[in-house]
């Protein structure tokens, strides 16, 4: 009785044919399925892989972008400070002035020169803050480099709270945007101070070496050679205006005989002191009393005919012999 029961309990039916058929076919969907599912997981674990290695590519570009922008504002922020002290330790004054004639920059040295403040200058015009001749016209250097001039220097005279006027070189140079259109001019101001006594004692030099040229060493009237330049340019000027000129000729009488018997220092003193009479003797600022050579002198008389020639040479302290 057991036996059956368990027997019962157990016994299990034995599928078909088609049931196994179909069972099979829901395996073989089910391993397709499953090998779609593993194909589509591969390709998208290549998808992750390749987008992982896309994204590591970037974020090196974008690490050696990023070091390279932050090396490139290191250096110019470097640049910016060293630019900032060449600025302003410039020993010439220097500024930055826009299209509408305001102060943009300004350096040390130019603020000594104005005797001003950053904030009292910056953003006023430049023709306010160093008012010169060549402010608001033609010749203001702004102007000039809008006509076309790549430099433009000049002299100008500045006076500061009364002070005595100093000599200054102006200079200004294009000031350009990115786009390389001009923006303003960057001016510098340099004291010539200096230059302008060189040039000063230059001249006076000049003037005279050529005093000292045309002056005799002994007696300090005209040379020989200063006598022949007047010479010729009276004679050429007296014969294009059809008017008169007179010579006067002297010497000193037995000058050598003095001249042996006292020496020649004596001999130095007459000769000064002759020509100093001569000299004292004729008044016209056009005549000229010159050393002719050894003991001889001459005076040119423009304008005056023979008459009063002889008048002139009459009315020396020791006459003279007509001639």
């Amino acid at each position: 009785m057991c036996s059956e029961i368990l027997s019962g309990e157990f016994m299990v039916s034995k599928p078909t044919y088609d049931e196994l058929n179909q069972k099979v076919a829901e395996l073989e969907r089910e391993v397709s399925r499953l090998t779609d599912v593993e194909k589509s997981l591969r390709e998208r674990d290549e998808q992750l892989t390749t987008m992982r290695q896309e994204l590591e590519a970037t974020n090196h570009q974008f690490e050696a972008v990023v070091q390279r922008t932050n090396q490139m504002a290191i250096e110019t922020e470097i640049a910016s400070i060293e630019l900032n002290q060449i600025f302003n330790t410039a020993a010439d004054g220097m500024w930055v002035i826009d299209n509408a004639f305001n102060v943009q920059r300004i350096n040390d040295t130019f603020l000594d020169v104005l005797g001003k403040s950053q904030e009292e200058v910056i953003g006023n015009k430049c023709y306010d803050l160093l008012s010169n001749s060549i402010c608001k016209g033609s010749d203001c250097a702004l102007n000039r480099l809008r006509d076309g001039l790549n430099r433009f220097e000049c002299d100008i005279e500045y006076t500061n709270g009364g002070r005595t006027a100093t000599p200054m070189i102006l200079t200004a140079t294009p000031f350009l945007g990115l786009d390389g259109r001009l923006i303003g001019i960057v001016g510098s101001l340099k004291d010539i101070t200096e230059r302008k006594q060189a040039e000063e004692a230059l001249q006076k030099a000049n003037k005279e070496l050529e005093r000292l040229a045309a002056v005799d060493g002994l007696t300090q009237i005209a040379n020989r050679r200063r006598f022949d330049e007047y010479l010729n340019r009276e004679w050429k000027r007296e014969k294009r205006d059809k008017k008169w000129l007179s010579l006067i000729m002297c010497d000193i009488d037995v000058f050598k005989l003095y001249n042996d018997h006292y020496g020649h220092l004596s001999g130095d003193d007459c000769l000064k002191a002759v020509a100093q009479s001569i000299g004292t003797n004729v008044k016209r600022p056009a005549d000229l009393v010159a050393r002719y050579g050894g003991e001889e002198f001459a005076v040119i008389l423009p304008d005056t005919d023979a008459q009063g020639a002889l008048h002139v040479a009459e009315t020396h302290p020791g006459g003279g012999e007509k001639s």
